[in-house]
């Protein structure tokens, strides 16, 4: 039985989907501070199966041992956490409890029923924003935000029970920029607190009718805007599967990069949304943010050495899909 952490949220939903088709026992929790029960019904609508969720807090030790209990837990895929880069570093404490506190929680819980396998959400964030691309695993991680250093936090964290008896295994997946949605149309990024993605600002963007905001039209590229690495959210969910083998290996704690291994600016996510539209983009220059980066990819051979793993959605399909009606 496979315990799924943040199982509403956006990758978690969409990760349910198919470790449901794929006939995994699986109990989805979440505190539903950013996503909606409706989810269960709609992953439920996909994937012709019942789901299993629990409504609670990665922190609440109680919580956890309740299910650990009642249930035969092998392993954990932790995504419950707080993402959004700006909110980090007004909301320090928050972050901290959630994404660091949350997990330290949850390997106690682990370790003391036996449960020593767990794949964890983190982030490219962890790299900062000096980074040279192509970002591999070896490159330094210095987070340039709160959000990376609480991911970071939570690797060392990972990395130390290693160290323990006995151990438990780990993969941190560092994703880069997750978009697009599921096939269906049903699942989206459906954060209650909205969501900064590229992706959705487009889509919203064509909804509304209000100019997208490109920030900062002169970098150091080749058209003027930021480049960065955009994955489709099934190709993270089939990483997550595919990391499940990894745990099996004994290898300790595995770190392993999920992007296309490509960079596309700005302005060539948009071309490809009006491509297949067939209008315009509304846009409205402002200013750079600060701590971007004016290029940011993976280099993702690692996740294709140890589990043949590599991308399968191009740009274009990311866009189609993110645009279809829910």
């Amino acid at each position: 039985m496979i315990l799924l952490t943040g199982a509403t949220g956006y990758i978690g939903s969409h990760l349910w989907v198919e470790l449901l088709q794929g006939l995994y026992g699986v109990v989805g929790v979440d505190n539903l501070s950013n996503s909606n029960i409706e989810v269960c019904r709609t992953v439920e609508k996909i994937a012709g199966k019942k789901t299993n969720f629990i409504k609670g807090d990665v922190r609440d030790a109680g919580f956890l041992s309740q299910i650990f209990s009642k249930y035969s837990i092998t392993q954990v895929i932790h995504l419950a956490a707080l993402k959004d880069v700006q909110e980090s570093s007004i909301n320090k404490d928050e972050y901290f409890d959630v994404n660091v506190n949350g997990l330290k929680t949850l390997l106690s819980v682990m370790r003391a029923h036996n449960c020593c396998k767990i794949i964890f959400s983190s982030s490219a964030a962890v790299y900062g924003d000096k980074a040279v691309s192509p970002i591999s695993e070896h490159t330094e991680t210095a987070p340039s935000n709160w959000y990376g250093e609480t991911k970071l936090l939570g690797e060392q964290l990972l990395s130390y029970e290693t160290l323990r008896t006995p151990p438990i295994e780990s993969a941190s997946l560092r994703y880069f920029n997750v978009a697009g949605k599921h096939r269906s149309g049903l699942l989206t990024n459906n954060c209650i607190l909205g969501s900064h993605s590229l992706f959705d600002q487009i889509a919203n963007a064509l909804r509304s009718g209000e100019s997208l905001r490109v920030f900062g039209d002169d970098w150091d590229t080749d058209d003027g805007t930021c480049v960065r690495d955009y994955i489709h959210v099934n190709d993270i969910v089939r990483g997550h599967i595919d990391a499940m083998r990894i745990l099996d290996g004994g290898k300790g704690f595995t770190v392993l990069n999920l992007g296309s291994g490509k960079g596309e600016s700005v302005k060539r996510v948009i071309a490809a949304f009006e491509g297949i539209i067939g209008r315009p983009v509304p846009i409205k220059i402002v200013g750079k943010r600060v701590g971007d980066a004016p290029i940011s990819y993976a280099d993702c051979s690692k996740a294709k050495e140890l589990m043949n793993w590599s991308p399968l959605h191009s740009l274009s399909e990311i866009c189609s899909d993110q645009i279809k009606m829910s």
